[in-house]
């Protein structure tokens, strides 16, 4: 199976327009508008993932998180987050 990682865009992201302002969005430094882009829901889950990530320095340190059990994912999810992962820490 391949799985293709979607660059965030406006109209990648256009299904999340009511929870927040895109524009601003797109702008940020962090993971969480490549995670909208790929399907995942803005909630709770998605935000935390974002707060790893971002507090995170290395890809071992994000998967090895004691907040949120990755490994609890199905391989399809953890094969697309870490193909994400990678992008913001090669």
């Amino acid at each position: 199976m391949t799985t293709t990682i979607v660059h965030p865009s406006i109209e990648n992201l256009q299904q999340f327009s009511d929870s927040f302002d895109i524009e601003k969005l797109l702008q940020s430094e962090g993971i969480l508008p490549w995670l909208l882009a790929n399907g995942w829901n803005y909630d709770n889950e998605s935000c935390l993932i974002a707060n790893i990530v971002d507090e995170s320095t290395s890809i071992d340190e994000v998967w090895d998180s004691k907040e949120f059990d990755f490994n609890a994912l199905p391989d399809e999810l953890k094969e697309k987050l870490n193909q994400i992962f990678e992008h913001f820490y090669l």
